[in-house]
């Protein structure tokens, strides 16, 4: 059990540290790369940091709708980057427990249902990359990358939420043979159920424009770099990028985010001078790393309302 355990945890940080050395292995300049970087336009990457806040907060709304009840905005917004954070830093997405576990104390609720509306939230995620997707194959010119099909990606992205699906039947028809998770089981059935038909298009709507600034974003780096591109292009590394987070890897999906998103950027051809994807990928990963886990970080230590203090309190 504990060999296997080892195995777990040593195969994630095999596969970034590989991909990190294939990425960068390729540059070969470094003082060259550090310039690029050093004279991009920041004045896009600060805007496409607002931007990713504002996703955090309707992401705080559309999960307030999923909760039920009074819930403070700015309290929900707190929590989901306290979850940033620790998604970050800690493998196996932790974030996800410790957001569930935060909220169930907060609000008084059980961990079983608030861990069922985090569920909840990366299912409409997973929706919304499947309607990208969609959107992305129909608004690119290119049907084929040598004998790669984009419609490949279609099919990528359903069979993600089928293990999805596949996973949660698999675990959950073992769990509740030896009744361990029948009340988490419950709870997590009652999300669904507390839902109308059209709170759930409500919520959707909020996923339309967390995606849609997503989208955005990405342009924004391009432009930092000055680097033009298309509205296909910019979506379709977009999708790439999101598909990768899905890969067993570091916090963060360091090393697989940098290289899947350069193949993609090789594979289209979208960058003029091929040296620029160094740079670009980078400043594109760090951005979000950096500006959610520096805020998130901020809540979790010096916030004393959802902060460690609190956690402790809760502990105890």
């Amino acid at each position: 059990m504990k060999y296997r355990k080892s195995i777990t945890s040593i195969i994630p940080i095999l596969i970034s540290v590989s991909c990190l050395y294939v990425f960068y292995v390729k540059v070969d300049d470094f003082s060259n790369f550090f310039n690029e970087i050093g004279t991009a336009n920041y004045s896009y990457v600060l805007l496409a940091t607002i931007f990713l806040c504002v996703t955090v907060w309707l992401r705080a709304i559309r999960w307030g709708g999923l909760l039920g009840g009074d819930n403070r905005i700015y309290g929900l917004f707190k929590i989901q980057m306290i979850g940033y954070f620790s998604n970050n830093i800690l493998p196996f997405r932790a974030g996800e427990l410790l957001k569930s576990f935060l909220i169930s104390k907060q609000n008084n609720i059980s961990k079983s249902y608030a861990l069922g509306t985090v569920i909840m939230e990366r299912f409409l995620d997973m929706l919304m990359l499947l309607m990208m997707t969609i959107i992305c194959i129909f608004i690119s010119p290119i049907s084929n990358i040598e004998e790669f099909s984009i419609y490949y990606l279609l099919f990528i992205v359903l069979g993600i939420i089928g293990v999805f699906l596949f996973f949660y039947m698999i675990i959950s028809r073992d769990l509740v043979k030896i009744n361990i998770v029948r009340p988490f089981l419950d709870q997590f059935i009652l999300t669904y159920k507390n839902l109308k038909f059209g709170q759930l298009l409500y919520l959707s709507l909020y996923g339309c424009a967390i995606w849609f600034i997503y989208w955005i974003n990405v342009v924004l780096i391009f432009k930092a770099f000055n680097i033009p591109v298309e509205p296909y292009e910019s979506l379709l590394i977009l999708v790439v990028a999101s598909i990768i987070n899905s890969v067993p890897s570091l916090p963060g999906a360091i090393g697989t985010f940098h290289l899947g998103v350069e193949l993609t950027l090789r594979a289209f051809n979208i960058m003029g001078n091929e040296f620029s994807i160094y740079p670009f990928t980078t400043v594109l990963h760090l951005y979000g790393y950096i500006s959610l886990t520096v805020i998130g970080m901020y809540y979790f230590i010096v916030d004393k309302s959802v902060g460690f203090g609190k956690f402790l309190k809760f502990k105890r």
